[in-house]
């Protein structure tokens, strides 16, 4: 696992919306990194849509997001839209998931936290896509929180699909360091 106070691995990718993304971009401001399951999973749907819906909270606190999801672009952009300072990179290989030790796990597929989560999502009216599920349906959530020199502020490894930190607690993370 990646630990506090170190830099993360380089990421240059591009986006759904077709922008190069390089977090070496981003001195000088603070940076949060989300890794997802697929873009078919309906707790990712929830979770990230709420990211979406509340990133101008997150530029006004100097935060700019970068969401990751195992799954490629076209199915991604069936389901989310970027907006400003918010980017999704697709990594159906995972290639960033292993740079940054983002665990997959058959345990977490069993845990009932992971099926309260579930049906919470469908609750909020996420449900699975089928049709969208690529790379496995065994990933867990992971977060970091980089300061405006690339080094981790704060970071989480999920136990569970919706163990994932949620806006208020992004901003919250950012104003205690």
């Amino acid at each position: 696992m990646l630990s506090k106070n170190i830099h993360t691995p380089e990421i240059t990718a591009t986006s759904i919306s077709n922008q190069r993304i390089e977090l070496s971009g981003f001195k000088g401001r603070k940076v949060l990194i989300k890794f997802h399951r697929f873009s078919g999973c309906p707790v990712a749907q929830w979770q990230i849509n709420e990211f979406i819906a509340r990133q101008n909270e997150l530029n006004a606190a100097g935060i700019a997001t970068i969401v990751f999801l195992h799954s490629s672009t076209q199915k991604i952009k069936s389901n989310f839209k970027e907006v400003a300072g918010l980017h999704i990179i697709p990594d159906k290989q995972k290639v960033f998931y292993k740079r940054f030790e983002s665990e997959f796990s058959w345990k977490s597929l069993l845990s009932i936290n992971s099926w309260r989560f579930t049906f919470a999502s469908f609750f909020h009216g996420y449900y699975p896509h089928f049709n969208k599920f690529e790379g496995g349906i065994v990933g867990i959530p992971s977060d970091f929180l980089l300061d405006e020199q690339g080094r981790i502020m704060e970071q989480h490894y999920g136990k569970n699909f919706g163990d994932s930190w949620s806006v208020s607690d992004v901003l919250s993370k950012s104003q205690i360091n």
